[in-house]
Order: structure tokens, then sequence, then C-alpha cells
């Protein structure tokens, strides 16, 4: 936590005085009520939409790219392995031939012989990014016009493929993405994680979705082949934090719009993580964010509304109306998280919804320290971070680090108040 931050907003809440303070307490409580029921609505609208199923089914390629044999590892590639889709290739990709995320590949090989799987070990970059070197180098053996890039923590449905292309239909639509839920997780700090996705990330992008926003999202996107190679291809994206964001901007800057499936993955926690490790990893995420998207970024703070009010009664004293708004608030909050999991057809765990007030404290949190700059640290080098977040090595340490692990998602958090 940036606690320099936190003093900031401490110190302007005397400043302007409890009137002041409270009114944007409410104003933000109120917003942010009405946003989860919201939230709600937007994503019946989003994945209750289903379309047809006589839609041509094109061959595909899909693009994995693995560091390390992660918990899970195996059952999250057999998701891929086991669709219920008549023809697509797997191409996995990995930098050393050591790593034990091989074995893993080597299991799927066995126990699905009649697959078209191939693996490419190479170390050759393109560009800053891990991830982003390991596709590319994948790709020359790449056979389909239509590319889905996953991470490797990711698990889907049987019919995901069939319900991905749907959309594709549409000649105008050259890319599409999906929305992701965060799997149950292990563990107080997990559990917290998991929140953070399923009842604040989740509920935000489905509602910007609903009123018209498009980006894309790491969890899983598909696009096509022509239109990817002629936006610039992986050399577009290889110096790029959030390649999810910059392969979205890519495709609509080529004049192509984008589209979300109506399925949402999930992603599956790594283990057992320890709070400064969640915290660490929440906010790259939240500063990446601020840097794609300034705009949309603060004005995320009207869905703060519960920790503004808590702040106020801790600052001025017990206010009754105000302390109502904030459980109401929570209540909402609550249900909506249900709801929405159940309408993307899981089932969100009660019990973790009893975390949700330090759930929210939590994200305030992580929040505010999004905004102190920093540079980045991934794999020993030192790298700044420029406006829509694109990698520029630096030599000095003098900076404050934010320790970037190569096989974490980075999803772009969007927002309705800006794309």
């Amino acid at each position: 936590m940036d606690w320099r931050l936190l003093l900031i907003l401490v110190l302007a809440a005397l400043v302007v005085g409890k009137t002041v303070f409270a009114w944007l307490a409410w104003s933000t409580a109120v917003f942010s009520g009405v946003f989860a029921l919201v939230s709600t609505a937007a994503a019946a609208a989003m994945l209750r939409r289903r379309r047809g199923t006589d839609v041509p089914l094109p061959p595909v390629t899909i693009l994995k790219p693995l560091k390390g044999a992660e918990p899970g590892l195996y059952e999250n590639l057999a998701t891929f392995c086991d669709q219920d889709y008549p023809r697509f290739q797997i191409l996995f990709a990995v930098a050393e031939p050591q790593d034990p995320a091989l074995a893993v590949v080597a299991g799927l090989r066995r126990d699905r012989p009649e697959l078209d799987i191939d693996v490419v070990v190479s170390g050759e970059r393109i560009g800053c990014n891990p991830k982003i070197n390991n596709i590319a180098n994948a790709y020359p053996l790449a056979k389909h016009g239509l590319l889905l890039l996953s991470d490797s923590d990711i698990r889907v449905p049987r019919d995901f493929l069939r319900r991905c292309v749907a959309p594709l239909a549409d000649p105008r639509t050259a890319l599409v993405t999906c929305f992701y839920r965060c799997r149950e997780a292990r563990g107080l700090w997990s559990a917290l994680e998991e929140l953070c996705v399923n009842a604040h990330f989740m509920p935000q992008a489905m509602a910007a979705g609903a009123f018209g926003l498009r980006f894309a999202m790491g969890a899983a996107i598909l696009v096509r082949r022509s239109v990817f190679d002629s936006a610039g291809g992986f050399r577009a994206m290889a110096d790029h934090l959030a390649d999810d964001f910059a392969l979205g901007e890519m495709v609509r800057a080529a004049g192509y719009g984008l589209s979300f499936a109506d399925v949402v993955v999930e992603s599956v926690p790594p283990g057992e993580q320890s709070l400064s490790d969640i915290f660490r990893h929440q906010v790259r995420w939240q500063r990446t964010v601020r840097l794609c998207n300034p705009a949309g970024y603060g004005g995320s703070l009207l869905l703060h509304g519960f920790s503004l009010a808590t702040l106020a009664l801790v600052l001025f004293g017990w206010d009754r109306r105000l302390a109502l708004l904030a459980a109401a608030l929570l209540a909402a909050k609550a249900l909506a998280t249900a709801a929405v999991q159940a309408l993307s057809g899981y089932r969100q765990r009660l019990g973790a919804l009893a975390f949700l007030p330090l759930c929210e404290w939590f994200a305030f949190a992580v929040w505010l320290s999004g905004f102190a700059p920093g540079a980045v640290l991934w794999r020993g080098q030192l790298y700044r971070v420029l406006p829509k977040g694109r990698l520029i090595p630096v030599r000095s340490p003098a900076d404050e680090l934010v320790a970037v692990s190569s096989d974490d998602p980075l999803p772009t958090d969007p927002f309705p108040v800006g794309p």
C-alpha cells in the first residue's frame, strides 16, 4: 500500500470538511449501488443473447504461451484439447528446453494422439514482452485463418470455440474476446483476489460491454489472421505490457469491430498466495489500466462508494443514514455478484461474500496505489511504462519497483466513462 496517497486523501478530506466529503461519500455510494444492480442487467443482456448454432465453423489455431508447470496446468490445457469443434490446431510455446511445462504437454500429446499439437521451444525475442515473444516464435507453424490467443491459467467449456466463432459471422467483426471469472481459490488472501475479479472486474467489464465499449481481454482472444497480420502482428504488440489492450486497439485502428462471446471462461489461481503477492499483482494491473485508460481509471473512483462512506464515518463520526447506505450498498454488491455468476453459468461461493467489506477496502487501496509512479521489474530488467502500456528499458533502479511475473494475466479493466 502506498500510504502517502492514503494520507493525502485523508488530509484532503479534512481540508474540504465534513459537508463536502460526506456529499462525495453519499454520491459515490449511491452510484456504486445503482451500478451494482445495473451490472446484473448488463450481464443478462451480454450472456443471454445466445447466437444460432448454424454459423460456419472454420478451422482455428490455438496459441498457448507456457512458463512453468503451474498448479492445474494439465487440466487447464486439456479443456482446450477436448473442444467440441471439427478442426483445430494447438501450438504450445516455451522459451527454454528445461521448462517443466514441456512434460505436461508431452502428457497431453500422449493421451490425445489424434490431435494436431505442436510444440515450439525458442528463446528468440522480438520485444520486451516475454509472452508475446513466446507465441511469436510459434506463429510460423500456424495453419489456419483464425487465431486464438489464450493464457495458460484459463479453463473453458467444451463448446467454447463454437461460441467464440459465432460473432465472426458478421464480416465487420475481426476480434472476439471473452469475459472471465476467477475460479474458487484456496486461502483467505486468494479468496480476496477471487472477489476482486468476480465482484469488481467482471461486473464492470460486462456493464462497459453492454453500454457499447469494445476492448480485448487476454484470457481468450479470437482474431482473424488476415486482419491481425495487416494490423502489425506480434511485432506491434511485443513492447506492450498490456498486450491484450494493444491488440484490441490495433484491430479497431484497422477499421474492424470487436465483439464479445456469450461464454465466460475461468481463470485458475496459482495456488496459495501471500497478501503481498496478491497486492503487488493487483497494483501492477491497476497501474497498467491507468496508463492505458487514464480517464476511465480516474472515473472508477465512483465505484468505491463503500470505502469512501466508511472513511467518512471514521473521520467525521457516526452517521446513521450513511452507515445504512453503506450496508445497503454491500447488500446490492453481494446480490449482483451472485447474480452475475449465476448468469455466467457458475455458482458464487456465498461464504466468500462475507469478505466483501474487506475486499472493498482492499480494492480501494489497490486503486489508490495504482496512481503511484514506478518502474516495472520484468525478468531482471527494469522498464519504464509509457501511456498505452508501452515498455522502454531503463538502467537506473532509482524508481520504485513492482515485481512482474511473465506468466501473470494482464487484463484490461474497462469502465464506462472512457474507452
